[in-house]
Order: C-alpha cells, then sequence, then structure tokens
C-alpha cells in the first residue's frame, strides 16, 4: 500500500498569514507615524494596514512594540544599504549614494524619529556589522584619493549623526537644507589635490 505524503501542517498557514500581517501592520505604522508622529493611534494603523485593531495587538503589545519592530526593521535597511554602498566598484560613488540613503530616511521619519532612538542598542549584531561597513567605506574612499587621509569612520559618523540634526530643523518635505549640507561637509573632507600627489604614491606603470 503505497504512502500519501502528509498534508501541510495546519500550523504552517496561519504562520505564514501571521507574518504577512507582521509586515502589513509594520508598513502602515512607519507611514502613519510618518504623517502624523508616534501620538498616531493603533486603530489608525489598523485602518491603514486592512486589519482588525484586535489583530495588530495579538502581535504586538502596544506602539511602542511596534516601534520597537520598525527600529530593528530601518537597522537592517542601514545595513543593506551600507553593504550595498561598499560593494560600489566606486567608493565616491558609493559613499554618496550611502549618505542619500541616510538623508532621505530621515526626511522620510523625521517626525518620530526622536521614538526610534535607542531602540536598537550599538552593540547589536547589526549595528555593529553596520559600523564596520562604514569604517570599510571611509578606508575606500581614503584609499581612493576621494577623501583626506586623516578622515576616519568617526568623521562619517559624525556627518550621520549631524544630517539627522539638520533634517529636525527643517521645514517638512525640503530636502534641500540637508543635500547642502552634506555637499558642503564631504567637500570639507575632500582630499586636496596637491596634498593627494604628495602623500599617495603614484599607481604603478
Amino acid at each position: 500500500m503505497s504512502s500519501r505524503p502528509s498534508p501541510p501542517s495546519a500550523s504552517r498557514t496561519p504562520r505564514r498569514d501571521a507574518l504577512r500581517n507582521d509586515a502589513l501592520v509594520i508598513k502602515a505604522a512607519r507611514a502613519v507615524f510618518a504623517e502624523q508622529g508616534p501620538q498616531a493611534s493603533m486603530e489608525s494603523i489598523a485602518a491603514r494596514a486592512g486589519l482588525g485593531v484586535g489583530t495588530i495587538y495579538r502581535r504586538f503589545a502596544g506602539k511602542d512594540a511596534l516601534l520597537d519592530a520598525i527600529a530593528r526593521l530601518i537597522a537592517e535597511e542601514m545595513d543593506q544599504a551600507a553593504a550595498a554602498a561598499l560593494a560600489d566598484p566606486d567608493p565616491a560613488a558609493g559613499l554618496e549614494r550611502f549618505l542619500d540613503f541616510v538623508g532621505a530616511f530621515n526626511a522620510e521619519e523625521h517626525r518620530y524619529a526622536a521614538a526610534l532612538a535607542d531602540r536598537v542598542p550599538s552593540d547589536d549584531e547589526v549595528s555593529a556589522r553596520t559600523a564596520d561597513r562604514i569604517r570599510q567605506l571611509t578606508r575606500k574612499a581614503v584609499d581612493a584619493g576621494y577623501l583626506a587621509p586623516d578622515v576616519t569612520a568617526d568623521d562619517i559618523k559624525a556627518l550621520i549623526i549631524a544630517i539627522r540634526a539638520v533634517v529636525a530643523a527643517s521645514p517638512d518635505g525640503h530636502d534641500a537644507p540637508w543635500r547642502r549640507f552634506v555637499r558642503l561637509h564631504l567637500t570639507g573632507l575632500r582630499a586636496d589635490p596637491e596634498r593627494a600627489r604628495q602623500t599617495w604614491p603614484s599607481p604603478p606603470g
């Protein structure tokens, strides 16, 4: 008598549904918080997600739990952006694209950025990995002669923190101030052409 494969476990479908709902809720929460700030109600988030508010509360105890989940997701996105920048064969373009991501993210989330602060510790695995990528990205830009030889990852991290402050002080939807700030700051960190010629050896050949 041939045996038939067992049907998929009934627990798998609810699990998939739960993960899908989590993603819907987090996406909706980011959109609603971006519009209304952290004071937005769970009912508003549920309506945006197209789910009952009870469904949200079964997965997230409250807004703090939602903000924790958003902060973790943002940390992952930041790490992915740093990885993509590091993989760019042009260190200057990679660094500039990463800083552009940082500015655009802060502009999008600025209404509730303060509520996200310190929700992911700096020694978290993802955060530590991102910090290492930023160190490598900075070193590549220095080695390529794009940044001055004495520029360090701490300088780039300081720029990232400063971008947040510029965005926070800018009117809603105004990207020009932080973009100008980044451009001016990078100009200050750029390698002096004459100094670069004296400091770095000529390429072989």
